[in-house]
């Protein structure tokens, strides 16, 4: 199967382009960034995710999938035998999201990331508190 090597070289440097500056790439760009590769350029989504993937890697851009599965390993690790996340780890894995994205997501942002993920993986938050031991710092981020 010969593919026309132009429309590959067009759509590499519109990802160039629209990726310059970014340390990090939510879902929503990443998708509207495939579909230009698919209807403009006439590639296959397996070519176009593979020229996003390959230049976030060599640029250092965080895609919020990637970040994401990251994220979720994370989360499962720190949690315990019965799939509870305290307050510090959930606070370390808040951390490691900012840090992967470039601090291009506020502390607030990436709580409510962060939370999202606990909820797709039915992780729950462990109690926390010296005398009353509650889950409100968890229920506070709002989604």
């Amino acid at each position: 199967m010969t593919h026309d090597v132009r429309p590959r070289a067009q759509f590499t440097e519109l990802v160039k382009l629209h990726m310059q500056g970014r340390r990090f790439l939510d879902r929503e760009q990443e998708r509207k960034l495939l579909e230009e590769g698919l209807s403009r350029y006439g590639l296959s989504l397996d070519e176009a995710s593979g020229i996003v993937r390959a230049h976030a890697e060599g640029d250092e851009i965080a895609l919020e999938g990637e970040l994401g599965r990251s994220g979720t390993q994370l989360l499962r690790t720190m949690a315990d035998g019965r799939g509870r996340v305290s307050r510090d780890d959930f606070g370390k894995v808040v951390a490691f999201y900012r840090a992967r994205s470039g601090s291009s997501l506020t502390q607030t942002e990436a709580e409510r990331r962060v939370k999202r993920l606990m909820e797709e993986h039915d992780l729950q938050p462990k109690r926390s508190g010296r005398l009353l031991r509650t889950r409100r710092w968890y229920r506070a981020i709002e989604t």
